[in-house]
């Protein structure tokens, strides 16, 4: 059983947003639907992975390189 509920856009988002509705033949009630599914299914952080003590000291090296100058500013 669906729930009314009040959407309400800025105005130049509500022109878009009636501009994609048109061109893909969706009404606006799917189109929230499938905005706030997608929204609310999907994880909101970032996932960070541990890299080798090899590839930290690559990576350094190879920003050191191209970063040298500004380093070198910043450590005066």
């Amino acid at each position: 059983m669906s729930k009314a509920r009040t959407v309400r856009l800025d105005d130049e988002f509500d022109l878009l947003v009636d501009r994609f509705v048109e061109k893909n033949d969706i009404n606006f009630n799917k189109l929230v639907n499938l905005a706030v599914k997608e929204f609310i299914s999907k994880p909101h952080t970032i996932e960070l992975e541990p890299i080798s003590a090899d590839e930290w000291d690559k990576n350094m090296k190879k920003a050191y390189k191209k970063h040298k100058k500004t380093i070198d500013e910043l450590a005066k």
